[in-house]
């Protein structure tokens, strides 16, 4: 897993988290001529190998494809169960649906909502992911994509 392999600044360490978020073949390249994805997945990686016991994030998926934000949940899924805290700020509401614990709501410059991340969705009428807006009313809780599929 990650976590153990990364956990602290060794070459085999940094080898595999660069991998793992594709930026092997931009390690020539000047950090300025990166995609703001591509620096921000660099910026990441540069955090990660720290190897910080908490790790405070802003808006980490910001110009993000699909399977970079996907590979970023694993990993912090990943250092999460190896102890880590990991304290997410974001607007990417789907992503904190799906990996956070908790979730709160900040508004002029005060707290005023906070709970686990399934019911501070499922109860929010506004900020709520796109899957349980499409599906108030029809079916109950269905805060992720894998709510609505049934087998």
């Amino acid at each position: 897993e990650f976590a153990e392999h990364a956990s602290s600044v060794t070459a085999e360490g940094s080898a595999e988290l660069i991998k793992r978020l594709g930026l092997e073949s931009l390690l020539d390249r000047h950090p300025y001529d990166l995609s703001a994805g591509e620096m921000q997945r660099a910026a990441l990686v540069k955090a990660l190998l720290q190897d910080p016991d908490i790790l405070l994030l802003d808006e980490p998926t910001k110009g993000l494809d699909a399977f970079s934000r996907r590979e970023i949940g694993a990993i912090l899924t990943e250092l999460k169960k190896a102890g880590k805290t990991i304290v997410v700020v974001t607007h990417d509401i789907e992503f904190a649906a799906m990996y956070g614990d908790r979730c709160s709501m900040l508004f002029s410059g005060g707290l005023i909502a906070e709970d686990f991340a399934r019911a501070f969705f499922g109860n929010n009428m506004f900020y709520t992911t796109a899957i349980n807006r499409m599906t108030r009313g029809l079916v109950g809780n269905c805060i992720l994509e894998e709510d609505v599929v049934r087998e």
